[in-house]
């Protein structure tokens, strides 16, 4: 599933493209991937004027309300005519149009009237000036809770994803079923900075591509050549040379090192 990153370069790619039209018709061959009362009341004739990102959605803002895209496991916005999978089609009085395509469906386009009431669940942004080291370890007092399937909810913390939890905790030397209130304000800061670190260096590599990812004219994300931890279960740590384990942590695949990494807990 596409993550804060590769939502986040989709976005940059959109501004460029689809901010300043005018939608002039729409088709939905898949029914269930647009979700609006009446869709052509809600979004034709309206101009798109722009494109922004909360958490994991995708935010095209028209002259009156705006439509939240949920890429899911296989969405992808795309200017180019896809063979096969569209769910959505935006098309722009320009001539050019935009295709939502959805191999397996799960993807979603909501029209809404007010997208920051909509999104008023979601955690803060890891990026964003609010989420500060001090505010961060306030955030995990009280979360009696596994650290990895908190940092994935997204009314926790916003656009985080199984990859860079993964990767933030190896990097800040966290065990992924560490109990969130246990961990030490020290270490507190050190994930907090390895989340910001890893998802800017992500933005900059245009998104992981591990399995599907592309975003534009079918092009890649690059961070997959750095991933120290996910996706290399009995592979050497690349700090102890300990074999990387893997687990099921909340039902989502987990990679870890059982040396390098500590695991906190209540006391007993």
């Amino acid at each position: 599933m596409p993550e804060l990153p590769e939502v986040e370069t989709v976005v940059r790619g959109l501004q460029n493209t689809i901010v300043g039209e005018s939608i002039m018709d729409l088709e939905v061959p898949w029914e269930k991937a647009l979700v609006a009362e009446d869709p052509y009341e809600s979004i034709v004739g309206k101009s798109i004027t722009g494109v922004s990102r909360r958490a994991k959605y995708i935010i095209i803002k028209l002259d009156m309300g705006a439509l939240l895209v949920h890429l899911r496991m296989t969405g992808k916005l795309t200017p180019i005519f896809p063979e096969k999978h569209v769910t959505v089609i935006l098309h722009f009085e320009s001539g050019n149009s935009l295709y939502f395509q959805d191999t397996r469906k799960f993807g979603r386009m909501v029209y809404t009237d007010d997208p920051i009431e909509t999104l008023a669940h979601i955690g803060p942004e890891p990026l964003g000036d609010q989420f500060t080291p001090d505010e961060f370890y306030k955030m995990l007092q009280g979360k009696n809770r596994l650290i990895k399937p908190l940092l994935l909810d997204q009314t926790f913390l916003a656009g985080l994803g199984n990859i860079y939890v993964d990767e933030a905790l190896f990097q800040s030397g966290i065990q992924p079923l560490s109990i969130a209130s246990t961990i030490p304000k020290d270490r507190a800061s050190s994930l907090h900075s390895a989340i910001q670190s890893i998802l800017s260096a992500s933005i900059e590599a245009q998104g992981t591509t591990v399995l599907n990812f592309s975003h534009g004219d079918n092009q890649s994300g690059t961070y997959q050549a750095a991933l120290q931890v996910y996706g290399r279960k009995d592979e050497p740590c690349l700090i102890c040379n300990t074999p990387i384990t893997k687990i099921s942590v909340g039902q989502r695949g987990t990679h870890y090192c059982s040396s390098c990494q500590i695991l906190y807990k209540a006391k007993d």
